[in-house]
């Protein structure tokens, strides 16, 4: 399994979300009832930079093509957990920055398995 590469940290913070399913059954005298419908929780995160250097952005989109559908390791920079994580999404998504041999706006979503 492959390892989230070496980059800048998110710059923008850390978007992150707690996942943990339920069912709600409604009745007709107005209860409802509400229970898990799953045993744990898994995590979501956003992991945006404000500018990546187009060095680090190279490296992100060659490890997104290689990864793509597959899963790979990734180290909370904050927590410095590692979770077993996909993309979230099918698109890397920036654009050609301001100043040279940069990319702005760069956006990944990511969550556990």
């Amino acid at each position: 399994m492959a390892a989230f590469p070496s980059i800048a940290n998110p710059s923008r913070g850390l978007e992150e979300e707690t996942y943990l399913p339920q069912i709600k059954s409604e009745f007709e005298a107005n209860y409802v009832q509400v229970r898990k419908s799953a045993t744990r929780d898994r995590s979501k995160w956003n992991l945006v930079w404000n500018v990546l250097s187009e060095t680090d952005y190279q490296t992100l989109l060659t490890f997104f093509k290689a990864n793509q559908g597959l899963s790979f390791t990734w180290t909370h920079p904050v927590s410095l957990a590692t979770y077993t994580c996909v993309f979230s999404t099918s698109s890397l998504k920036g654009k050609v920055g301001r100043y040279p041999n940069t990319r702005e706006g760069v956006t990944l979503p990511i969550e556990e398995l």
